[in-house]
């Protein structure tokens, strides 16, 4: 994962690790020891300098967590300067007051460290499961989000009149930290979801690695700061995280080889989960037959030496 501030004096980058992995118990032993490890590896993170660590929600088995906010929790008693964030959380699968609630109190603990991804999902199984219509996946998402950006940036009592969501009289508790509220990454991966994020001054997230973003991400990003400027929004201000699979090592032949063979892992495993979720789709056929060489020579994935990999990420698929 890499986070990019677009400044007057270039390209800022920041790096972290978004943990969207699948536990297996062969691997990792107990659920325990595989929270422990993960919870470990955020201390490691932190002494090595890494700015983020990020957390995905899911709810099918033993992939992502079912409670982001639990690992955020835990994570920033162990740590004092990590940025800690969701990638992300699931809006229309939540009543709004909960996450709004959840994730300020987070701020509150983690002292003014957390950094909210929000989504939709792609697991089309949780919507029934959950007792939400899958065809109210967006509105829903939208309305959540006005409800928790109004929910933050409220002192007293806010109503809120939706087609989802009403209350009135509703009284915000804690107050974020973060004035005026924490950043707020929106899941983008058509123009539309750019120019949405943009028209709520939004930080992105995009998933880099998907099919033909290498082509079509330049030309988003360049709207989604056209649509800022529209809006009357500082694009200094914002901020775009692309999320990828990366492999470092000082071998350049080692770092492609382990790095193709772990990638195309979760790739598979990513395309397979999909179908199971939904039935095929061209995303989840294409997951489970793409080369990530080639997505490597396409910055799509960045595998290779240090010094490589300082050159390469800042014009990763054209962030």
């Amino acid at each position: 994962m890499q986070v990019s501030d677009r400044f007057n004096k270039g390209i800022k980058m920041k790096f972290g690790i978004c943990y969207n992995v699948d536990y297996q118990a062969e691997v990792h032993g107990s659920p325990a020891d595989y929270y422990e490890s993960i919870l470990d590896q955020c201390v490691l993170l932190e002494e090595l300098g890494f700015d983020s660590a990020w957390f995905s929600e899911h709810h099918s088995g033993p992939y992502s967590f079912g409670n982001p906010a639990l690992m955020i929790a835990t994570a920033a008693t162990r740590t004092r300067r990590l940025k800690l964030g969701t990638g992300v959380s699931l809006l229309p699968l939540h009543h709004p007051i909960v996450l709004s609630e959840e994730y300020a109190m987070l701020d509150q603990l983690t002292g003014g460290r957390l950094e909210y991804g929000v989504g939709r999902g792609y697991l089309l199984h949780e919507y029934p499961w959950l007792n939400i219509p899958l065809d109210e996946s967006a509105p829903r998402y939208r309305e959540a989000l006005d409800f928790i950006i109004q929910a933050w940036t409220t002192k007293g009592k806010m109503s809120f009149e939706g087609e989802f969501f009403k209350v009135d009289g509703y009284k915000p508790f804690p107050n974020v930290v973060q004035q005026p509220m924490p950043r707020i990454f929106a899941s983008a991966v058509s123009a539309e979801s750019f120019a949405y994020a943009a028209s709520k001054n939004l930080d992105i997230g995009v998933a880099i690695f998907v099919p033909g973003m290498n082509e079509l991400l330049p030309g988003y990003i360049a709207e989604y700061e056209s649509a800022l400027a529209d809006h009357g929004f500082a694009r200094s201000d914002r901020q775009v995280m692309g999320i990828t699979q990366m492999y470092c090592a000082e071998d350049p032949e080692e770092a492609l080889a382990e790095g193709c063979r772990y990638a195309e892992n979760y790739f598979k495993f990513f395309g397979t989960t999909m179908i199971e979720s939904g039935g095929p789709n061209p995303v989840a056929e294409y997951m489970m037959q793409v080369k990530a060489s080639g997505l490597n020579d396409l910055n799509q994935t960045l595998f290779g030496t240090p010094e490589e990999l300082s050159t390469r990420s800042s014009g990763c698929a054209g962030i």
